[in-house]
């Protein structure tokens, strides 16, 4: 019938000898030689010490029996003292950094702390057969992060001390230094907890959380209270690191009764993800945000010298040359700011070139509402400057490439200041001063555009680096343009029109809108040199209504 006594699993017989030989034994050295056999056998299946077999085998075997698993009951099963636990400690320490076995508590503070052992490892024994895989493939960020959270699901369960997860997660980042995502958290200087509190919030925004609460954080890491207490602190004064560094952002809400939340910013999320397409969040500051991603892209057409200007815009705001551009004026001595100007005739392409400057080098535009910054209150309007700029340094730190602060048709806000004469000039002037001064010690990029170059302050002047003239566009130029907007009309048509009438790109893209309503309305309509001469005579009539009354205010 039943034979009980036919081996059919080695390594559990193996266990099962050790466990009972080990009973009472203090461990000494001659009960243990009666069991060598059954060691060696445990050592080779498990890779690992003897010492270590005989421990994890009395580990198992509790296991199995349903003992209590912890290093007061090895100590407890060998009959030994309470200040063997130290040593016994020291031996499993390796094994818990295979993640064989988990400690539940700091074994510094709790030396007899209870343990968890690896599923996959009482599988192994059961089968005879080594499940375990001891080596984890990480080869980028997201498996980085995926194994993150599995060490993240034991501190939730308590299974792991604070401080033991804190050194896992360094170790961790350490040990995979040249994944994207760890040489980013390395390159930032964190310490091991914010780098432990920055990995979860990457963490939770993987896994469809777009935003975090500083509840959650608590629930889920439960640093000790002390801790508690100051990260609190840092978070609501907007003063911890992962703030201050532009990796988070708070959540704006208008709930009285809401928790805070806090968002991973753009240069936060591409630390581990280049190609996300990070959504600004809209908010009702003083600047509108402008996403790369939104702005169409067009193909500009320039006079030779013009070009050659707008090319060194272009190569200059590229990624890697903007980054060395700035080291270099830093370790100079220079403030690390870029200031241009872009001044001339309407409709030229000035405001379109920042645009496409935006989208080729992948920058947000943040643009500057005249009508926001004034106000007919005293002080406010030199207040709206000043937040102005404030937003623009906190959004630098956000986004992992440093924006464009434009000011679009500047003539209003950077015009020449006034002898003051009622408050108005004086408000005027604050204003004024306040930009100059800003502008002196600016970091970062600022591009403004205006067509009346000559009513700009001349303190102006010496604040823009670049300083680049959009003339109306000489006839071979004109031509290019016209052929791009109209590649059905034939050349002989468009040098005709080129000779008689000299146009602005922007005045060409007009008629080109004209055409398309004409066109909807009238299925037959004939586009021919005369419907394109008369449309483009259109476009002149306000340029020499103005020139008439000029003459005549004059005279």
């Amino acid at each position: 019938m039943f034979n009980f006594n036919q081996t059919t699993n080695p390594i559990l017989d193996a266990i099962e000898k050790i466990y009972d030989t080990t009973k009472d034994s203090v461990l000494a050295e001659a009960t243990l030689a009666d069991c060598n056999g059954h060691i060696n056998t445990v050592c080779t299946f498990l890779e690992c010490d003897e010492e270590q077999a005989v421990l994890l085998s009395i580990m198992i075997q509790s296991q199995l029996e349903n003992n209590n698993v912890s290093t007061k009951e090895i100590l407890s099963h060998a009959d030994l003292r309470t200040s063997s636990a130290l040593y016994i400690n020291q031996i499993l320490t390796p094994l818990a950094e295979r993640e064989w076995i988990t400690p539940k508590k700091d074994v510094k503070n709790y030396p007899l702390t209870e343990y968890i052992i690896n599923s996959k490892l009482i599988r192994s024994v059961l089968s005879g057969k080594m499940e375990m895989n001891n080596e984890v493939k990480i080869e980028n960020s997201f498996q980085l992060i995926t194994h993150f959270q599995t060490k993240l699901a034991e501190r939730c369960n308590k299974r792991i001390s604070f401080n033991h997860f804190i050194e896992w997660t360094m170790e961790l980042i350490n040990s995979y230094s040249s994944i994207e995502l760890a040489e980013f958290i390395l390159k930032m200087n964190m310490s091991p907890e914010d780098a432990t509190y920055f990995m979860y919030n990457c963490s939770r925004f993987y896994i469809g959380h777009e935003s975090s609460s500083f509840d959650d954080l608590i629930r889920d890491i439960a640093p000790p209270r002390e801790d508690q207490y100051k990260l609190r602190n840092s978070f609501k004064s907007g003063s911890h690191f992962l703030i201050t560094s532009g990796l988070l952002r708070e959540t704006v809400s208008n709930d009285f009764f809401s928790n805070s939340t806090y968002l991973l910013t753009e240069k936060a999320i591409h630390a581990f993800d280049k190609e996300a397409k990070v959504k600004n969040k809209a908010t009702d500051g003083m600047l509108q945000h402008l996403e790369p991603q939104s702005i169409t892209e067009k193909k500009l057409i320039f006079d030779t010298n013009e070009q050659k200007m707008v090319n060194k815009l272009h190569n200059m705001l590229d990624a890697d040359h903007f980054s060395q551009l700035t080291e270099r004026l830093e370790s100079q001595g220079m403030k690390k700011g870029i200031s241009v100007l872009l001044y001339g005739h309407p409709g030229t392409g000035k405001t379109e070139t920042v645009l496409q400057l935006g989208k080729n080098s992948n920058r947000f535009i943040m643009m500057a509402d005249a009508s926001k910054i004034r106000s007919k209150w005293v002080g406010e309007t030199e207040k709206n400057m000043k937040a102005l700029f404030d937003e623009y340094r906190t959004a630098m730190k956000e986004f992992e490439d440093t924006p464009i602060l434009l000011f679009n048709e500047a003539d209003a806000i950077l015009g020449r200041r006034h002898t003051v004469t009622d408050r108005g000039d004086q408000m005027e002037n604050a204003m004024q001063n306040i930009l100059l001064q800003e502008l002196e010690n600016f970091e970062g990029i600022f591009i403004a555009t205006t067509n009346l170059v000559d009513n700009l302050d001349k303190a102006f002047d010496r604040r823009f680096l670049y300083k680049i003239k959009f003339d109306k566009p000489g006839t071979q130029t004109l031509l290019q343009i016209w052929k791009s907007k109209f590649p059905e009309i034939k050349t002989g048509v468009l040098k005709n029109i080129c000779s008689k009438i000299s146009l602005s790109g922007g005045q060409i893209e007009n008629i080109r809108k004209k055409i398309a309503v004409d066109s909807l309305l009238d299925d037959k309509l004939k586009i021919n040199e005369a419907y394109l001469l008369q449309l483009a005579q259109q476009e002149l009539m306000l340029e020499k209504k103005t020139e008439r009354n000029t003459i005549g205010f004059i005279r």
